[in-house]
């Protein structure tokens, strides 16, 4: 991580609190999260940021200390996939930057609401194996099917000897009562890697917003029914004002020697923006 920006800023409370911030966040992570030090494990994060780049979402510009804020989360883990990265990218490469020269990312170009997917790893763990880009559904019975309105994103990574497949999506949220196109997205990736899995024997990890409003409807019945397994520990509430259940870590895999050790949710306004600051 680089800190030294801090040393320039004039403000010299929003200075002290920004510091006192980032030791908070960094001892949360260090007890919700484990350590990035062992050498047979990786770890894995998905993180939809709101409309990260832009201001259609957002009432202001995001500020210096958000960045850092935002950086640190991410350098706990060795793997990001990122959703709502906007046509504007200067604010991912100010975090990119934060992180520092060992960590890289992998970006697509713009989709349905002009966003961007991303993965941002760190290169000492975790390496790209060339493999990169988009889900398109192929035609059935020659009549082409109907696509995602953000098209999902697929990279082939390596950590240690275990490769495998990761795919990050934001599924179509359209009307809260009206779920059919959601149900039908997440169905179709779901299914897509289903299939290509049983050929080919890989590993895959579907990840990042579905939209699913709780572990019980018909959207996470969807991801289900694909073959893929969402641990029980994963199944809470993610969106921050919200009981929703919108995004989910998913896995696929024939690979005996691959275990889960353990799953959650980072609560990261347990330590930054509280009600106190």
């Amino acid at each position: 991580m680089q800190y030294s920006e801090i040393r320039g800023w004039q403000d010299s409370a929003t200075r002290e609190r920004t510091i006192d911030r980032l030791i908070a966040l960094r001892a949360g992570l260090a007890k919700d999260v484990s350590s990035r030090n062992e050498d047979e494990s990786f770890h894995l994060a998905t993180w939809n940021i709101r409309d990260f780049g832009g201001h259609r979402l957002n009432p202001s510009p995001r500020t210096p200390e958000c960045f850092l804020y935002i950086a640190e989360i991410m350098s706990a883990f060795d793997l990001i996939a990122v959703q709502e990265v906007n046509e504007n990218m200067t604010d991912f490469q100010t975090v990119m930057r934060l992180l520092g020269p060992h960590w890289n990312y992998l970006v697509t170009d713009q989709s349905g609401n002009m966003e961007r997917l991303a993965f941002v790893y760190d290169t000492r763990k975790i390496l790209f194996r060339h493999v990169a880009g988009d889900v398109v559904l192929p035609a059935k019975k020659g009549k082409p099917p109907l696509q995602f309105n953000r098209t999902p994103y697929l990279v082939a990574f390596q950590s240690g000897w275990f490769k495998f497949n990761i795919c990050t999506v934001h599924i179509y949220y359209g009307d809260a009562k009206d779920t059919a196109q959601r149900k039908r997205e997440i169905a179709d990736v779901a299914n897509f890697f289903s299939e290509r899995q049983k050929k080919d024997g890989e590993t895959y990890i579907l990840l990042g917003d579905f939209n699913i409003l709780n572990p019980e409807d018909a959207a996470m019945k969807a991801l289900l029914g694909g073959g893929f397994e969402v641990r029980p520990e994963l199944r809470k509430p993610t969106a921050l004002a919200s009981a929703n259940y919108y995004d989910q870590i998913a896995l696929r895999t024939e690979d005996q020697q691959f275990e889960l050790r353990g799953s959650g949710c980072f609560h990261w306004q347990d330590y930054v923006y509280r009600d106190a600051d």
